[in-house]
């Protein structure tokens, strides 16, 4: 995960709220979803709230981080929406309406969660570790193989595969530099899954 800072809602949206005030998400046109859902996107950089993989506005649903069925008031607060992958192994369709301890909107959720060269992930408290499990996002083999290679292939990509050899991640100075590199969108896009890129590095300048 990597902490998503909310903006102000779409204005189309705020206008059809106060157009039709009883209403809840599930009223909400196609038109005015797929503008939520453009809006989440460009301030998540291009990038799924939970696994962090790419994303675009034909890949992506909106994700209620409280559940429609557990706060019906919320289900038009923007600040309650996210864009998840449509993956139905991990993240927002695989957690169905779970709860989450450690929610992308808390910055804990880029320190409470490990991530290793090997691709899997591990929660470094029992609310991380528990969203790791609803949100099935790799903590073991067996739990989800298929995002574990995803994420194993990145980092051999973009640090072994881009030059940067097993030595040189003890070079503080390289790894400041890619670690940057990391932060900064492109374009306003993000690589794909370099927040987990960035939280491996980030273990070897401790």
């Amino acid at each position: 995960m990597r902490k998503i800072d909310k903006g102000t809602e779409p204005a189309v949206m705020a206008q059809w709220k106060r157009a039709n005030s009883t209403s809840t998400y599930q009223d909400l046109p196609p038109e005015e979803r797929q503008t939520v859902r453009t809006a989440c996107i460009t301030e998540q950089f291009g990038l799924c709230a939970y696994c962090c993989q790419s994303i675009t506005v034909d890949t992506a649903h909106n994700e209620h981080v409280e559940a429609q069925n557990r706060n019906r008031a919320r289900t038009l607060d923007f600040s309650n929406i996210v864009a998840s992958c449509q993956s139905h192994q991990h993240c927002g369709h695989a957690r169905g309406t779970q709860l989450l301890g450690l929610t992308p909107f808390m910055a804990e959720c880029e320190s409470e969660l490990r991530f290793y060269l090997s691709g899997r992930v591990i929660g470094t408290t029992d609310r991380a570790a528990d969203s790791v499990r609803t949100l099935k996002l790799g903590d073991t083999e067996e739990s989800n193989r298929g995002l574990i290679g995803k994420r194993k292939k990145m980092v051999d990509d973009l640090i072994f595969t881009g030059g940067l050899q097993p030595g040189e991640l003890e070079d503080e100075e390289l790894l400041g530099i890619l670690l940057v590199d990391m932060l900064r969108p492109d374009n306003g896009l993000l690589q794909p899954f370099s927040p987990v890129l960035v939280n491996v590095l980030r273990q070897f300048l401790l």
